[in-house]
């Protein structure tokens, strides 16, 4: 896998830059945390944090969803599609992962949307979310317990983290490795706790 600690191998960023501390922790919380854990603990963790996330879209309405308080960031609306694109592919790579094979294609980008937002009903695109969560949950039913092999099938993945600038602000560093299916299952809690915790600022943003 691309980003094992292999001599004389070191991982950068889409700009050729080396990776933040920021990055270096997210890449050893998923080794580790996957080492250490199975398949069920992995399935549950996901799956709370899946319930975390739908329980703050609970409390939106369809008028919040549409608003933007923040220019040039995303609306809730475009949030919750952003998540159920995103895991209704992750679900397929997984799939191809537990199979023992390496998913075919192009790997999941960030921001990925659809134009939905534009124009579903926002009980559609909760719906959607809810759907997409649910086939991740159930897919991660059927994983083995015993850790994969040293050699077992990998999905090129594309990682976001938010890191600390010297100017005390903060940029998003995006970086492409190789996960095997507990580290990547390990990266969609992330995401929806990275989104829920948006979403739950976003409604600030509109209180206030």
């Amino acid at each position: 896998m691309l980003w094992r600690k292999e001599p004389g191998f070191v991982i950068t960023d889409i700009h050729n830059e080396p990776l933040s501390p920021e990055a270096e922790r997210m890449l050893e919380y998923l080794r580790s945390r996957a080492e250490s854990m199975g398949a069920r603990g992995i399935r549950e963790r996901v799956r709370v944090a899946a319930r975390e996330l739908e329980s703050a879209v609970a409390e939106v309405n369809e008028t919040e969803a549409r608003r933007r308080p923040i220019a040039d960031k995303w609306t809730i609306a475009e949030a919750v599609d952003h998540i159920a694109q995103t895991q209704i592919r992750a679900a397929e790579e997984l799939r191809h992962l537990l199979a023992g094979r390496r998913p075919p294609g192009p790997p999941v980008y960030e921001a990925l949307r659809s134009g939905a937002p534009q124009w579903a009903p926002w009980p559609e695109l909760v719906d959607g979310l809810k759907s997409a969560n649910e086939e991740l949950i159930e897919l991660l039913a059927s994983a083995h317990e015993s850790a994969p092999a040293p050699d077992a099938a990998a999905v090129r993945t594309v990682l976001v983290v938010s890191r600390a600038l010297p100017d005390g602000h903060t940029a998003p560093q995006i970086f492409i490795t190789d996960l095997d299916w507990r580290e990547y299952a390990l990266l969609q809690r992330l995401h929806l706790l990275d989104h829920r915790t948006q979403i739950k600022n976003l409604r600030a943003a509109l209180a206030g």
